[in-house]
């Protein structure tokens, strides 16, 4: 593949700059679990996704721990 590909330029959306056109959609991980609250786990998952994609969506988090099933 060229180095020179669209997908590896950078975007332009409003006042944004995204340094490529990679993007990461939102999964349900429930990484958030047991508090409703992210944490370092979430960080450290983000963290590690956002080293190649220029836009990262990041998952929900649950209102109440009633909302997660196991």
């Amino acid at each position: 593949m060229s180095s020179n590909s669209s997908l590896f330029k950078p975007l332009q959306v409003g006042n944004t700059t995204i340094r490529n056109r990679i993007g990461m959609s939102a999964m349900s991980r429930n990484r958030s679990v047991p508090t409703t609250v992210p944490n370092h786990v979430n960080l450290e998952y983000y963290v590690q996704r956002a080293a190649s994609a220029g836009l990262v969506i990041t998952e929900s988090a649950l209102i109440t721990p009633q909302g997660y099933v196991t």
